[in-house]
């Protein structure tokens, strides 16, 4: 199975495709997606803006369908189930500058609110989380990247880039986004969360090259292969 988040950088989706079915992905997160002509089995798109929302896309013989929550979640995030070869979860994260759920905030806020859902059910977070650990002390404590790393832990979940690279959070030597496309203000805001007990699956993770990728965003995609 090859997971892809890739912040896409809106545009047209003519341009995006092609590039998104380069990384034969069988299961895709992409924010900042341009709206899908449908939400069939095989993609989703959550937005107001049509230029712009959250778009999520399945392979066959993987299928998506969208979950409802008993309560509003923050702006782009959807929980989805995956089946085909396994089951599980999936939450596509992108969280957004909205105030009281500024970032990292908001996804602590989905969780806390929807934690019911991880209950004996493999889960994968998976999207442009826009948070990284060097920016802890611009957010509560309990409200922060690195608690939040800590409660996806005690939900039994791992950063697949850093279990498979060996790498700290906030110390990550691969760049998964590029301010205003400069390659001298690099950032690592994109994460795929697995099951813990999936690492040992993990057979490479690899992010995109500014230079072949920068052209069509300001965010390089992450790739996960899993082996059986």
């Amino acid at each position: 199975m090859r997971l892809v988040t890739w912040n896409c950088c809106a545009g047209r989706l003519a341009d995006k495709l092609p590039a998104l079915d380069s990384l034969a992905a069988d299961i895709a997160v992409v924010p900042e997606c341009p709206q899908l002509s449908d939400n069939s089995g095989q993609s989703f798109w959550l937005g107001l803006n049509p230029r712009k929302g959250l778009g999520v896309f399945a392979r066959p013989p993987w299928r998506l369908t969208p979950i409802d929550t008993p309560v509003p979640l923050p702006r782009f995030f959807q929980p989805l189930r995956v089946t085909g070869p396994e089951t599980f979860l999936l939450w596509a994260v992108w969280p957004m500058d909205d105030r009281p759920d500024r970032y990292v905030r908001g996804t602590h806020r989905a969780i806390d609110d929807c934690r019911y859902l991880f209950d004996g059910t493999p889960t994968v977070m998976l999207g442009d989380f826009n948070s990284n650990a060097i920016w802890d002390g611009e957010h509560p404590t309990d409200r922060c990247h690195s608690a939040l790393v800590r409660k996806l832990s005690d939900l039994g979940l791992t950063s697949a880039y850093h279990s498979h690279c060996g790498e700290a959070q906030g110390k990550e030597s691969r760049p998964t986004y590029y301010q205003y496309r400069h390659e001298d203000q690099p950032y690592h805001i994109d994460y795929c969360f697995l099951p813990t007990a999936w690492t040992g699956r993990i057979t490479a993770v690899t992010v995109g090259s500014h230079a072949e990728w920068v052209r069509l965003s300001d965010h390089m995609p992450v790739v996960v292969e899993l082996g059986r």
